[in-house]
């Protein structure tokens, strides 16, 4: 059965690392295998639930019309909003389907509330008369806020920890959405944008149903956004972890020696776009979802090629700045695990506490990155 949205509006949060005056929506249909038409679209200053500001509403134009289709397969920019928002604000952005909308392309897991309305159009409504809620996100892919001169983005490359997974919805609590909080205080690090490309379930090297893998995706979700100067690396447990589960059978298994074999791919891509990199240590997994059917994500064999990787990454030297995020996670009782304080409960994503210690880390080896 195919899900999908029909006569409905869609009304999305989210919060900007950056602000500024004016701003465009990147939509996507990409995995979509029909065109889906978008009957009218707003973005506003967001107020609680699915409510916006009223004075703030703006009509969203593609070319100029109303009215547009999302082509199978392809993102879509709108034209420049006129919309003022500060550092750190919150957005909503209102997407109403006239017909039909297979959902098809959509991030599962935003950590962030998604309202949906009644049958109606309701975009230009300061409330919403909502009919249900997700934790899904749907055809937003991104949004671009202008910048002053000289300012540039960091891109957070990754899989469900980058993504905020078992972080508290609605609470911005992610890695990057913490570091976005200690950038915006001032510094030297202050006017950097931060984008967070955290796919649940992503890979570097194997694509699955939860998003092409980071080689396959690195043009898209790194190359194609303006300004880019910095990307961190944060993905490779789960090429570690998902064979021999009920996620991967055993011919999915990665030898350490290809998964670094693509970290120096990804770092050869950045390079030539003029983008440092920053690799991330893989945190502690051991014990991870213990009881559960995946009971055998974590394994001694699998703990081995973790080290294995995180001493390439240490050692290397061939990235521009190392992120030790296993230290920073680690439990030194045992430091096979998270430190308790730092695991969400599973034994693999770490607590909302957890991710705020991860943007602390980054922000050290980020200032001296910067600085050099």
């Amino acid at each position: 059965m195919l899900y999908g949205f029909h006569r409905q509006t869609v009304r999305q949060v989210l919060r900007l690392s950056r602000g500024g005056e004016r701003l465009r929506l990147r939509l996507s249909n990409e995995y979509g295998a029909s065109p889906i038409r978008i009957g009218a679209a707003t973005v506003a200053v967001a107020a609680k639930g699915g409510a916006v500001e009223a004075a703030s509403i703006r009509q969203v134009t593609f070319g100029g019309e109303k009215q547009t289709d999302l082509a199978p397969g392809a993102p879509l920019l709108s034209d420049v909003v006129d919309l003022a928002v500060a550092d750190l604000g919150q957005i909503a952005v209102s997407l109403y389907f006239p017909d039909f909308a297979p959902i098809e392309t959509y991030h599962y897991e935003a950590q962030q509330t998604a309202y949906i309305s009644e049958f109606g159009d309701f975009a230009e409504a300061p409330e919403l008369p909502v009919q249900q809620t997700s934790t899904s996100r749907y055809f937003l892919s991104a949004v671009l806020v202008e910048s002053g001169p000289g300012s540039g983005s960091l891109v957070c490359l990754g899989d469900s920890i980058t993504d905020g997974f078992g972080s508290t919805v609605d609470g911005n609590a992610r890695w990057p959405d913490r570091l976005a909080e200690r950038l915006a205080t001032g510094g030297r690090l202050s006017g950097i944008g931060v984008l967070n490309q955290g796919i649940g379930g992503n890979r570097v090297l194997a694509s699955r149903a939860r998003g092409a893998n980071a080689l396959a995706r690195f043009d898209r979700d790194v190359l194609s956004f303006p300004n880019v100067r910095w990307i961190s690396v944060l993905e490779g447990i789960n090429d570690i972890g998902w064979p021999e589960t009920m996620l991967a059978g055993g011919q999915e298994a990665v030898a350490v020696e290809s998964l670094i074999a693509a970290y120096r791919q990804l770092i050869a891509r950045a390079r030539l776009n003029g983008i440092k990199v920053l690799l991330g240590t893989l945190p502690p997994f051991g014990g991870a979802f213990e009881g559960q059917p995946l009971k055998t994500f974590y394994s001694a064999s699998k703990e081995r090629d973790r080290q294995a990787v995180n001493a390439w990454i240490r050692t290397s030297g061939e990235a521009d700045a190392v992120v030790d995020f296993e230290r920073a996670l680690t439990d030194p009782a045992n430091p096979s695990k998270l430190l308790a304080a730092f695991d969400c409960g599973d034994g693999l994503h770490p607590s909302d506490d957890g991710y705020a210690e991860m943007a602390k880390m980054f922000e050290s080896a980020f200032e001296g990155l910067v600085a050099s």
